[in-house]
């Protein structure tokens, strides 16, 4: 036997076992399964986030840190924002689309994702938000 039957027989054979084993896992939880909202962040945090999108397209450092906190406002310098600024304005500028990918909760931080697609067809771009108590203590594009 190829290994393409082997494959197609192992699946085969587990796909009874494993619908037994759905029903019986299923029999156990008596609570349903809580469906998410669709995946899209809070209003705010979109708001937040179009905001230091804005800011670097309008290259407005005052607006682009006027959201953080103490220590993003020391971390991000504004020959840094006007580097990173000067890179990505004429993309923007071509037109962009955002998708938001999801939030991670991580040592105390809510970080949101969202993947950028430029219009010109180059590279897409990750961002990260990180908040804080409100307050952005992280942006990050790659």
């Amino acid at each position: 036997m190829n290994k393409m039957g082997l494959v197609v027989a192992a699946v085969v054979t587990m796909s009874s076992l494993t619908l037994g084993m759905v029903e019986d896992v299923q029999a156990v939880v008596k609570e349903p399964v809580k469906l998410t909202q669709a995946n899209q962040p809070e209003q705010s945090v979109q708001k937040t986030f179009a905001s230091l999108i804005n800011a670097i397209e309008q290259n407005n450092y005052t607006k682009f840190i006027s959201q953080g906190n103490a220590a993003f406002k020391e971390g991000i310098t504004k020959q840094t924002f006007t580097h990173v600024s000067e890179q990505l304005v004429p993309r923007l500028k071509k037109g962009y689309s955002s998708v938001f990918l999801g939030k991670l909760n991580q040592q105390g931080y809510q970080v949101y994702l969202w993947k950028l697609t430029f219009k010109d067809g180059s590279d897409d771009v990750l961002a990260r938000l990180s908040l804080k108590d409100g307050k952005v203590a992280g942006f990050w594009l790659n």
